[in-house]
């Protein structure tokens, strides 16, 4: 690694990680393929450290750093110890989603369980087709993993499709896809009859993108395209169909500490204002470029829903954004809607950081007590005034391709479908009702007209007028 004076530091720490415990890296370029050539002597190395600390994992060697160096703390004058620090050090499990493309919960929780590596795999509570699995489980060459059946991403990640939750036949704009995770998360709820329109304006990026969509066999969904997000004209025929997008633009990553093992890599001296500054700098230029990313999202005449989401922990890049484009977004006919329903998820924004209590309406995970990276969700719906405004004022509907499946359903029949089953059946009373009486007062204006009208002329043979085009 040293060899490579050009690659930044912070680019090798996250090429050399997936190099050893993530999927591999594709030889694409010269950074890959110095970290490929580095990979046998940092296995070997990563060796020597299980043995010195008779750890038989990554997971109980970091346990066990954790234990050493808080021990440390606990040393120092003053010191009690950092409850964030041990946190921060202690491994999250080992998730993976189920990839319903390919095979179903029940037929992948058999074969996993059926292999000592994996028995002890769990269903997650919240999320039906993600799986739990012990800290350090080693699943980077595991057959279900390397066929597509199972993919390897964090809960946390898994929250924005679930989120958005289309309906089978939807298409839906992935905004910022590659590599591509949440694009076949997509893929596999809106099913063989959806789309997934995929966008990013890095070529090498979407290339892995179009292998994972292909790896999980969502080749026939997804349809990559090299773009810029902010350069589309949500306008356009194509996009007509859309009716759900998934936003989760460039951020800090401020979330991902645990699994990335930053707290092993070189700290900066406390107050170090000039790194401070830097960062507050950084997180300031991003969240400008997502709140801009957002209110292009909701440019887009028949989108009913737009998931948007981070992996940061500042309320910066979360609360912030939702609260700048939230005037914007209810001009528009939209408003915050409940991600999970029911309240599945307990931890929600900061207190009193979006008007009108909408704090309660979008969710956060934290990296040091939620047992996956640190995550923000918030939902966009349009209210059903403004779907049936909205569709109908961009005056054009996309050509059929053959694969946008059936129509899909508008905003008030997917909020209707969102709603429990008691709230649904008043509505459906009342409409109903509401169609009678318009019946009755149809047939009684026709009894008061029919007097009064004449009897059409008719017409001479020859002279019957064709019907204008």
């Amino acid at each position: 690694m040293d060899q490579s004076p050009q690659l930044p530091p912070a680019a090798a720490y996250v090429l050399a990680y997936e190099a050893l415990f993530g999927q591999g890296l594709r030889e694409q370029g010269p950074a890959e393929r110095a970290v490929m050539r580095a990979r046998p002597a940092m296995r070997e190395e990563l060796q020597r450290l299980l043995q010195e600390a008779g750890a038989k994992d990554v997971g109980t060697l970091l346990e066990r750093q954790r234990t050493a160096e808080d021990g440390r703390a606990r040393a120092q004058p003053g010191g009690g110890g950092s409850a964030a620090h041990a946190a921060t050090a202690a491994p999250h499990p080992r998730w993976a989603r189920i990839n319903t493309l390919k095979l179903s919960v029940e037929e992948a929780l058999a074969r996993l369980r059926a292999d000592r590596r994996t028995a002890a795999a769990k269903v997650d509570g919240l999320l039906p087709d993600v799986l739990r699995l012990p800290p350090g489980t080693d699943l980077h060459d595991h057959p279900m993993v390397t066929n597509g059946d199972i993919i390897l991403q964090s809960k946390a990640s898994c929250m924005p499709a679930h989120a958005l939750a289309p309906e089978p036949g939807w298409t839906v704009l992935d905004a910022c896809a590659a590599p591509g995770n949440k694009t076949t998360h997509a893929a596999a709820r809106v099913g063989a009859r959806g789309r997934v329109l995929a966008f990013d304006k890095d070529p090498r990026r979407l290339a892995r993108l179009v292998a994972n969509a292909q790896q999980a066999g969502a080749a026939g969904i997804i349809k990559a395209e090299v773009a810029d997000f902010l350069s589309l004209d949500p306008q356009e025929a194509r996009f007509a169909k859309v009716r759900g997008i998934i936003l989760d633009p460039s951020c800090s990553g401020s979330g991902t500490v645990v699994s990335r093992m930053d707290h092993l890599l070189p700290k900066a001296p406390a107050g170090d204002e000039e790194e401070d500054a830097g960062d507050a700098q950084r997180v300031e230029q991003l969240a400008r470029f997502q709140e801009s990313a957002l209110r292009h999202a909701l440019r887009f005449p028949r989108v009913v829903r737009v998931a948007y989401s981070t992996c940061s922990t500042h309320q910066r890049e979360n609360e912030g954004v939702v609260a700048a484009v939230l005037p914007d977004a209810l001009a528009a006919g939209f408003d915050l809607a409940e991600p999970f329903p029911g309240g599945r998820w307990p931890r929600r924004g900061l207190p009193g950081s979006l008007p009108g209590g909408r704090d309660a309406r979008v969710v956060r995970t934290d990296p040091f007590e939620d047992g996956t990276d640190g995550f923000f969700v918030a939902v966009f719906e349009r209210q059903a005034a403004g779907a049936r405004g909205s569709g109908s004022s961009g005056g054009c509907e996309a050509e059929d391709d053959g694969a946008g499946g059936e129509e899909p359903e508008d905003a008030t029949r997917h909020q209707q479908q969102r709603q429990p089953r008691k709230q649904q059946q008043p509505r459906k009373q009342q409409q109903q009702q509401q169609q009678r009486q318009q019946q009755q007062q149809q047939q009684q204006q026709q009894q008061q007209e029919r007097p009064a009208t004449k009897r059409p002329r008719t017409a001479k043979p020859g002279k019957t007028r064709a019907p204008a085009e």
